[in-house]
C-alpha cells in the first residue's frame, strides 16, 4: 500500500449559526496516498467541500485529526503551517474569480513564488512561462490579463498557479463544473497528463461521477456529512452498495473524449 500523504481520522466538523448546530462532516475518514487520486462526490451540501478545507489545515476539526506526511495540522504552529502550505495547492470552481484579474497571466503564476520568496524575479518569470507552456497556454499570450482568455485557459492558467510552488497535493474543489462538456474533457485529460509527468496526488471533489471515473483511482461517497461508500474507482461503479451511490450513477452523464486528445 502506498504512503499516506494526508488522513483524516474520525473528524467532524460543527459550524453554530442562529438556527443551531449544523454537524457538516460527522465521523469522517479519509486518505489520500501519495501519487493516488482520491474521487469525493456527493451533491451539494453534503460536506465534500468542507472535508476539503479540513485536510487542508484550512479550517480546524470540532473533533478528530488531519494529518499531512505525518504531522497533525491543528498542532503545528502558524509558522511551521505556513511552511508547509505550499505542498497543498487548491484548484476552485471558478477561474476567474480565482485569479488575480489586474494580473497578467504570467503574473499570476509568479505571485505564489514571489510571496514564498522563491527565486529572483528573473527566475520567477522563466518558471512561470515554463509552467504556461506545461498547462497549454501559449506563451506569446502571457501578458495578456484573465478577462481576455477563455474559461477553459483560465482554469489552465490557475493551475500552472496552483503547481509553481511544486505541491504534493492538488485538492481540485469542482474544477470543471463551470466549463463547456467538451472543455471539461480537455481539463480532465491534462490533470491524468500531470499526475503523470509530477507525480502528484489528488483530491478531486465534484458532484459528478462521471468527471470522477475520468480521473479518480478510489471514490468516497457523501452524504449529510458522512461517508456512505467507499471503494476503487472501479468496483464502486461495477458494483455500488449504498443506495445514495445508485442514485448518483443513475443520473451520469458521460463526459466526451477531448478533440484530438
Amino acid at each position: 500500500m502506498p504512503d499516506k500523504l494526508v488522513h483524516a481520522e474520525s473528524v467532524t466538523k460543527v459550524f453554530r449559526t442562529r438556527a443551531g448546530e449544523v454537524r457538516a462532516v460527522d465521523d469522517v475518514s479519509l486518505t489520500v496516498h501519495r501519487g493516488e487520486t482520491l474521487g469525493l462526490v456527493g451533491e451539494s451540501g453534503s460536506g465534500k467541500s468542507t472535508m476539503a478545507r479540513l485536510m487542508m489545515g484550512l479550517q480546524t476539526p470540532t473533533s478528530g485529526r488531519v494529518e499531512f506526511d505525518g504531522q497533525d495540522l491543528s498542532k503545528l504552529p502558524a509558522r511551521e503551517l505556513r511552511l508547509l502550505r505550499p505542498r497543498m495547492q487548491m484548484v476552485f470552481q471558478n477561474p476567474y474569480g480565482s485569479l488575480l484579474p489586474h494580473f497578467s497571466a504570467i503574473g499570476n503564476v509568479m505571485e505564489p513564488l514571489r510571496l514564498h520568496e522563491r527565486g529572483d524575479k528573473e527566475s520567477r518569470r522563466t518558471k512561470a512561462l515554463e509552467l504556461l507552456d506545461l498547462v497549454g497556454i501559449n506563451t506569446g499570450h502571457a501578458e495578456l490579463y484573465p478577462r481576455q482568455f477563455s474559461g477553459g485557459q483560465q482554469q489552465r492558467i490557475a493551475i500552472a498557479r496552483a503547481l509553481a510552488l511544486e505541491p504534493d497535493l492538488l485538492v481540485c474543489d469542482e474544477p470543471t463544473s463551470s466549463l463547456d462538456v467538451s472543455i471539461q474533457a480537455q481539463i480532465l485529460e491534462l490533470f491524468t497528463d500531470l499526475r503523470d509527468r509530477l507525480g502528484l496526488s489528488f483530491l478531486f471533489i465534484s458532484h459528478n461521477l462521471a468527471v470522477v471515473e475520468r480521473l479518480a483511482d478510489r471514490v468516497a461517497v457523501m452524504n449529510k456529512g458522512r461517508v456512505v461508500e467507499e471503494g476503487s474507482t472501479e468496483d464502486l461503479f461495477r458494483a455500488p452498495q449504498d443506495d445514495y451511490t445508485r442514485q448518483l450513477l443513475s443520473a451520469v452523464l458521460p463526459i466526451r473524449q477531448a478533440p484530438g486528445l
